[in-house]
């Protein structure tokens, strides 16, 4: 094969690539304006009630609305939330190379990990407010108790799938364990870590939100709870959004943070 062929081949591939996720988003978009006109049609068309379920031009109206307290909910919603998602990560990756590097470690860990993930959030909740606080502190370590087991779980898998032939050239070349953790089993974890960050990053925003109910004086859960007690549905449907655009976000950036760091798994499938 030539170099102008393969080159060819290349380019044909790359504009398929594009071609296929630009169907892809336009499938996507037409199918929510879909479910979105449809809303809006049973609900003008059925006449119900705005306190039963406002239409999204109503909710679009009430977004526009409540926009000048939004901004400041949204931000401590996100700044809970992003510094959960990196306490979190940070916590699941170490000690996923702890745990690898010595297994005596991981099956001490094993149970109580296993034992924190069988307790809820919302039990959580008040033991963190009561030790930590009602500030920020609190909310933070509820986001990474959330988050950190899919790292750690995607980390510990990339880290086991590693060849055996890397770690025994390490020690073929007179390596030892350190040499081993430091050249095989960090750079073999990224991938998994980043993989479990995408995951997590889905849970983050909902726990910030759940530990706002509970204990907040700001954030997407404490207007969505006052909004509640207004009963108010067309601004616990803003929240909501909020908060499906802000976890979109979220995973979005973490999607570009893995191509820019995993460049060689650019050809992977992507949820």
């Amino acid at each position: 094969m030539t170099r102008g062929t393969s080159m060819r081949g290349t380019s044909l591939h790359a504009t398929s690539t594009h071609g296929t996720r630009a169907r892809g988003v336009l499938i996507g978009v037409a199918t929510v304006a879909v479910l979105l006109g449809g809303w809006e049609a049973a609900v003008r068309l059925g006449d119900l009630p705005e306190f039963v379920l406002p239409s999204p031009s109503d909710v679009v109206a009430a977004a526009i609305h409540q926009a000048p307290v939004l901004g400041q909910h949204i931000t401590t919603t996100a700044t809970e939330a992003v510094l959960g998602l990196a306490l979190g990560t940070a916590l699941g990756w170490l000690l996923a190379v702890l745990t690898s590097a010595l297994p005596t470690v991981g099956h001490a860990a094993r149970p109580v990990v296993l034992l924190s993930q069988t307790i809820p959030t919302v039990v959580l909740a008040p033991l963190m407010i009561l030790w930590a606080g009602f500030g920020l502190t609190s909310k933070v370590f509820l986001v990474s108790l959330t988050v950190f087991f899919p790292v750690l779980v995607a980390a510990s898998a990339a880290i086991r799938d590693v060849d055996a032939e890397y770690s025994d050239t390490v020690l073929g070349l007179g390596g030892g364990r350190l040499h081993q953790l430091w050249l095989v089993r960090l750079p073999a974890s990224v991938p998994g870590a980043l993989a479990g960050l995408r995951i997590a990053a889905t849970y983050a925003v909902g726990a910030a939100v759940v530990s706002e109910y509970l204990a907040g004086e700001s954030g997407i859960g404490v207007f969505i709870q006052r909004s509640r007690k207004a009963y108010a549905v067309d601004q616990i449907l803003v929240g909501i959004v909020l908060i499906a655009l802000l976890s979109a976000v979220l995973v979005a950036l973490i999607a570009l943070l893995r191509r820019v760091a995993t460049p060689w798994q650019s050809h992977a499938v992507r949820l």
